[in-house]
């Protein structure tokens, strides 16, 4: 038997020790089926034992062990805050930029039907990946850190917890630093239809719709981050309860 020898370097020079075997198996269809084997010393040699069928909770803890030794090439923007197997989280400091409404049954309370301007946002966060599409609102220009208060971000199409509506909204593939801007432009540039939110959007006389109306109307120079409703969580607790969110 031919036996092929290799070396495996680490960051930091330890020792790693061959603990498991996985094999794959692949079907005609496309389909895929993996297997974990526990590995055997026996008389000096490495023999693969019994296995039993990798489940998707085991795949996950092994793709986090995985990316803890990877090194991403290029560099990260400064906007990446965070970043854990396919999860993303970045910030998107404040600014004017383009929005646009689309409310039907409420064209007096916005003054038309379909309505779209230029007007100045807060800072946000959001987070993407395969299963999580989020965003909340954070005060200030300054890149938010663990300690950073997080509050409700002040759009139609969102939900309390900062889940995004997607509706007909194609998402964008992939969560790479380069994938932000497509992620942004996907939330952006959609039509915000109505609130989704039995309690506060934003803290304002006249509620969500007088809200945005005053602001398409430009009634405010930067954003008032006064209105903003508190989402009672920091950036750090929200990494800390990921795998809830």
């Amino acid at each position: 038997m031919n036996q092929a020898e290799f070396s495996i370097r680490t960051q930091t020079d330890g020792i790693l020790r061959l603990d498991r075997a996985v094999l794959i198996y692949h079907g005609a269809s496309g389909s895929a089926f993996a297997t974990v084997h526990e590995v055997e010393d026996v008389d000096g040699e490495s023999v693969i034992g019994a296995g039993q069928a990798m489940t998707p909770r085991a795949a996950i803890d092994l793709a986090r062990a995985l990316n803890k030794n990877v090194a991403h090439g290029g560099f990260l923007p400064e906007t990446v805050l965070y970043m854990d197997g396919d999860l993303l989280l970045w910030w998107l400091p404040p600014g004017k930029r383009h929005i646009a409404f689309r409310t039907e049954g409420h064209e007096e309370q916005m003054g038309a039907l379909e309505r779209g301007e230029t007007v100045p946002h807060p800072g946000l966060v959001f987070a993407a990946s395969s299963r999580v599409w989020k965003v909340w609102a954070v005060k200030g220009s300054t890149r938010p850190t663990p300690a950073t208060l997080l509050y409700q971000a002040p759009y139609f199409n969102v939900y309390p917890n900062g889940d995004i509506c997607q509706g007909n909204v194609p998402r964008p593939e992939g969560t790479t630093a380069e994938k932000i801007e497509a992620w942004n432009d996907a939330f952006l540039r959609s039509y915000f239809t109505h609130p989704n939110t039995q309690g506060k959007l934003v803290s304002y006389r006249g509620g969500a719709y007088a809200f945005w109306r005053d602001m398409l109307d430009g009634k405010f120079g930067r954003f008032p981050e006064r209105v903003l409703v508190d989402a009672k969580q920091t950036l750090g607790a929200l990494l800390g309860a990921k795998e809830g969110a």
